[in-house]
C-alpha cells in the first residue's frame, strides 16, 4: 500500500489503486490484458490519452480499471501506464502475465530492464522513462516474476476487447494520473518544463521540437509576413505537409541545377521575397529611384501580394488554375480509392479551384497555392478520395511540383517579360545590379539608405530579423498543439528547465 502511495499524488487514484490492490491480495497468478487508447486528433472530450486493463483468470469476476494521461501524447506511453498501474495492484512475490497489443511497449519494457547498467545520458533518451523507472521499481519492491506477451490488436478477444474499451473510457477521466518520479532509484535527474511537466522522453528531441516552436514564431512575426501569419491563424495552412513540400526534391538529381532553382523559387514565394519593384527599391534606391508602380496596372506599389491580387493578372492566374484543377482531376481519376464518381465536383466545388470555373473573385486558399503552400483545403480533396496519409504524400508532392513550374511560367515569366522591357527602357542592364557596389560609393548608398522612408507600424506585437522556415516541422501536431500554445500563451516557447537529482 505505501508503494502506491509513493508513486501516485492523487489521492483519489491512490484510494482506488489500494482497494483493487486488497482484492487481489490472496492470489499469487495473475494475468492482465492492457491496452492504451490516443486520439490524436482530440476531437472527443477528455484527455487525449486513456489506458485501461482487466484481469482474465479471476473465476469470481474480474477487475477492470482506467484512467487518463495529458502530456507528450503517443499510444505507446498510455499502455506503458496501463502495464504500471496493472504492476502495482499486484500481490508481493506474484507471477504476472500481461498481454498488451503493443510490440513496443514489449521491446521498451526488455530495452529498459537493466537501468543500472544505462548511462545517465542514455537512460534520457528512453521515451518514457519514468514509466519504465517506476514499473521496474514496482517488479523490485515486489519482487514480481513478469512476462509480456503479444496479442493481436482488434482480433475479436474478448479481454482485449475489454481493455479497449477500458482504455477509450479513460479518456473522460477528470483527473489525469501523473507519476511521482523525485524518489525512484533510477531517475537520477529529471528535467522539468516550467516547474511543471517531467520532460519523460528524449530531451534532445523535445528541446529541439521548443526551439523549432521559437524558429516558426520567429518567421511568422517578420514584417513581410503578416499575411502568412493570419493564414496560420485562420487554420488555412497545412504545416506538416508544406515542410515536407519545401524540402521535396522533384528532379532525378539531387545536384541537380534545376531543383537548386526550385528550392530559391520555393523559399522566394513561400517567404514572399520575390524580386518585386518594391524589394528591387529597397536593395537598389539609386537603380529604381521609387519608380515602383505595378508593371501590369500601373495603379499600385508592386509588392508580392499585389502581384496575385493585381486586377490584370485575373485573367492569367485564372487560366492557370483551371489548368491545374484539370491536372487534378486526371490525376485523382487515376489513383482514387474511394468516391470516384464525384471527383470532378470535389474539385470544382472547392475553394481553391471554384473561384476560378465561376469567374469569382479569388479565395485565400488559391493565394497559398501561388505562395507555395499546402492547404487544409487542398488536402481535404485529396483525402475526400485517397485512403492513407502515405499515399496522399506520394500523390501530392509531384503535383505541387507541377503546379510550382506551370505557376513560375505562366504568371512570373510574363511579369518578367515586361519588367525586361523597362529594365532596357531604363537602361539598366544585369550588370547594374551584380556591379552595383562598383558603381555607385559608399557615400551614395548610405546617403540613399538615410533618404528612404521609415515605415513605424506600432500594432506589431514583435519584430525579429528573419528566419528561414525550412526546419524540419513535419512530425508536429500543428492543428493541435501549436495553433493551441501560440495564439492563446504567446510566450509558450519561454522554457524553464529545472534539475531534480
Amino acid at each position: 500500500m505505501d508503494l502506491i502511495t509513493k508513486l501516485f499524488d492523487d489521492l483519489k487514484i491512490s484510494e482506488d489503486l489500494q482497494d483493487i490492490a486488497t482484492t487481489l491480495a490472496p492470489f499469487v497468478d495473475l494475468e492482465f490484458f492492457t491496452d492504451g487508447s490516443y486520439d490524436s486528433t482530440n476531437s472527443q472530450a477528455g484527455f487525449p490519452m486513456g489506458y485501461g486493463w482487466t484481469t482474465s483468470n479471476l473465476f469470481n469476476g474480474n477487475i477492470t480499471y482506467n484512467g487518463s494521461l495529458q502530456f507528450f501524447p503517443s499510444s505507446t506511453k498510455a499502455e506503458t501506464m496501463a502495464i504500471l498501474t496493472a504492476l502495482v495492484v499486484c500481490p508481493e512475490f506474484g507471477k504476472i502475465i500481461i498481454h498488451t497489443d503493443s510490440q513496443a511497449a514489449i521491446d521498451s519494457f526488455h530495452k529498459s530492464k537493466n537501468l543500472h547498467t544505462i548511462s545517465p545520458r542514455r537512460f534520457n533518451k528512453i521515451n518514457n522513462n519514468i514509466l519504465w523507472s517506476s514499473i521496474h521499481f514496482i517488479i523490485k519492491s515486489l519482487s514480481l516474476k513478469v512476462k509480456l506477451l503479444k496479442v493481436k490488436a482488434h482480433s475479436g478477444h474478448q479481454f482485449n476487447d475489454i481493455a479497449d474499451i477500458q482504455a477509450k473510457l479513460g479518456r473522460t477521466q477528470p483527473i489525469p494520473t501523473t507519476i511521482i518520479h523525485d524518489h525512484l532509484p533510477n531517475q537520477t535527474i529529471t528535467l522539468n518544463w516550467n516547474n511543471k511537466i517531467p520532460l519523460d522522453k528524449d530531451v534532445r528531441k523535445c528541446v529541439g521540437t521548443i526551439l523549432n516552436y521559437r524558429r516558426l514564431d520567429n518567421h511568422l512575426n517578420h514584417a513581410s509576413l503578416e499575411s502568412i501569419k493570419n493564414d496560420t491563424k485562420n487554420l488555412l495552412i497545412n504545416w506538416a505537409l508544406s515542410s515536407k513540400w519545401f524540402n521535396y526534391n522533384g528532379r532525378n538529381d539531387t545536384t541537380s541545377p534545376l531543383h537548386t532553382k526550385d528550392l530559391k523559387w520555393k523559399i522566394r514565394c513561400s517567404t514572399l521575397t520575390l524580386p518585386t519593384l518594391d524589394i528591387l527599391n529597397r536593395n537598389f534606391p539609386l537603380l529604381i529611384k521609387d519608380r515602383t508602380q505595378c508593371l501590369s496596372c500601373q495603379n499600385h506599389v508592386e509588392t508580392n501580394i499585389h502581384l496575385w491580387e493585381c486586377s490584370d493578372n485575373y485573367e492569367l492566374i485564372k487560366s492557370s488554375f483551371i489548368q491545374m484543377g484539370d491536372i487534378l482531376i486526371n490525376l485523382l481519376k487515376s489513383h482514387a480509392d474511394r468516391l470516384s464518381l464525384v471527383i470532378s465536383d470535389s474539385i470544382k466545388y472547392s475553394p481553391t479551384f471554384r473561384w476560378a470555373y465561376r469567374s469569382e473573385p479569388i479565395h485565400p486558399t488559391a493565394f497559398l497555392l501561388l505562395k507555395s503552400y499546402i492547404s487544409n483545403d487542398l488536402l481535404g480533396i485529396f483525402r475526400a478520395h485517397i485512403n492513407t496519409m502515405k499515399h496522399i504524400v506520394k500523390l501530392i508532392m509531384p503535383y505541387m511540383h507541377q503546379c510550382s513550374i506551370l505557376i513560375k511560367i505562366h504568371i512570373w515569366k510574363a511579369r518578367n517579360q515586361k519588367w525586361k522591357a523597362l529594365r532596357d527602357v531604363w537602361g539598366i542592364t544585369k550588370k547594374s545590379f551584380t556591379k552595383y557596389r562598383d558603381i555607385f560609393s559608399r557615400n551614395q548608398r548610405i546617403a540613399a539608405a538615410f533618404n528612404r522612408p521609415v515605415v513605424i507600424d506600432n500594432n506589431r506585437d514583435m519584430e525579429r530579423g528573419y528566419i528561414n522556415p525550412f526546419n524540419d516541422f513535419r512530425n508536429f501536431k500543428l492543428d493541435k498543439d501549436f495553433y493551441l500554445f501560440y495564439f492563446r500563451h504567446r510566450i509558450f516557447y519561454i522554457v524553464v528547465l529545472s534539475f531534480h537529482i
